[in-house]
């Protein structure tokens, strides 16, 4: 993508570069139906095993645990090491609730809108720190008791059978006593997303198990927690107000989206400069519209790269329409509704997107305006064929 080339307004026709022939398709079938079976796949020992790696690293703590993280801005180094790009206010808050000595559990709130990285922060502590992640994903009238302990049904069946079972084995232990076992020979981090989707009865099941690092169970002795090993961290967006007492345990960080700083940071060795620099610039202007372009949920980073990756794959297969890249990015960036109306509304009648070559903003079709977020996530990347054309028009208009 380096320099400019020419690119259409709006004029090719993209499904002649994208047509497929089906007399094609019917002879790859003809292939397929008449090919030998193919012998069944055996797994090659010699392969490694496939690693996700969202919650693995190349990355090596030079110790395990919480208390070596170290300083605000050690932790914001080495959080930068596995991908997250921590601002420097989040960073203090982390590294007081890690550095303060408590006989309680230490529990996070992490409060923001979503895509804003809640969860990505709870994977990169557990990376930067060798903690063990368990996570646990919040739904409405989701069982609660499940969350200490539960039957297991297998051994009541064993049981019912014949066989002579221990009364242990007749419950299963819930993620919360299974955090705080684990707890006891290494650091854990529990994160428990989204608590905010079911109703505030589930708020009193972490009451005591915080305050007290102790789990109280029925089918055995309770169960202690090492607050040196534990961290509890909590998601939520705004869907409900958590229980006052559960609060008073928590240290909340109200999180936001990255600045513009940090989001170059993120893009850039994925993206053309240029490209991160447009996509940059627009989320920045849905981010502060205000007035009468409010937007519900700008894009997140992860929504700007996958949208930079979108237009760099079209530009590496030759498609340099205006038109459709605008149209592909288009619900990347704003994907409700609301978010997709008050973008036309902007790209229709905001002063700077107006196009002095199409005035009747109203009634121009979606296609043009399209194009006009395509013009603007191409800038200095794809030469606009009608550039002359606009200045010589705003010249007659006496813009400046």
């Amino acid at each position: 993508m380096s320099g400019e080339t020419n690119g259409s307004s709006g004029s090719e026709n993209i499904s002649e570069r994208l047509d497929f022939s089906l007399e094609g398709l019917d002879q790859g079938a003809s292939l397929l139906s008449t090919a030998t079976p193919a012998a069944t796949s055996v797994a090659d020992p010699q392969t490694p095993a496939y690693i996700n790696k969202q919650y693995s690293t190349d990355y090596v703590p030079e110790k395990a645990g919480f208390a070596h993280l170290g300083e605000p801005q050690e932790l914001v180094r080495k959080l930068d090491q596995v991908g997250y790009q921590c601002l420097p206010h989040l960073a203090i808050q982390v590294s007081l609730l890690l550095n303060t000595p408590t006989a309680k559990i230490r529990t996070l709130l992490l409060e923001g809108p979503s895509g804003c990285g809640k969860s990505f922060m709870a994977k990169s502590l557990a990376k930067i720190s060798g903690a063990e992640l368990m996570c646990l994903s919040c739904y409405k009238d989701m069982p609660l008791d499940a969350l200490i302990e539960s039957q297991s049904q297998f051994a009541i069946a064993s049981a019912m059978a014949g066989e002579k079972i221990e009364a242990e084995k007749l419950m299963n232990l819930g993620i919360l006593s299974r955090a705080f076992l684990k707890s006891q020979k290494g650091p854990v981090i529990l994160l428990i997303d989204e608590l905010d989707k079911p109703d505030s009865a589930i708020d009193t099941f972490f009451l005591g198990p915080i305050q007290d690092a102790r789990i109280w169970l029925e089918s055995r002795g309770p169960i202690d927690a090492n607050p040196e090993n534990l961290l509890i961290m909590f998601t939520k967006n705004f869907n409900r107000k958590l229980d006052e007492a559960l609060l008073r345990r928590c240290h909340p960080i109200l999180m936001t989206y990255l600045d513009s700083t940090l989001e170059r940071k993120i893009l850039s060795p994925h993206c053309d400069p240029r490209l991160v620099a447009n996509l940059v610039g627009v989320a920045d202007r849905m981010r502060n519209s205000g007035g009468s372009y409010q937007f519900e949920r700008p894009p997140a980073p992860e929504e700007l790269l996958t949208a930079g990756l979108y237009v760099s794959k079209l530009l590496e297969w030759g498609i340099t329409d205006f038109a459709y890249v605008g149209k592909c990015v288009w619900p990347i960036i704003a994907k409700s509704e609301h978010d997709r109306a008050v973008m036309e509304h902007m790209m229709r009648y905001h002063p700077d997107f107006m196009d002095p070559l199409v005035m009747d903003s109203r009634n121009a079709k979606i296609d043009e305006i399209h194009a006009r977020l395509g013009r603007i996530v191409l800038h200095e990347i794809i030469a606009d064929p009608d550039a002359s054309r606009r200045e010589a028009a705003w010249t007659d208009l006496d813009y400046n």
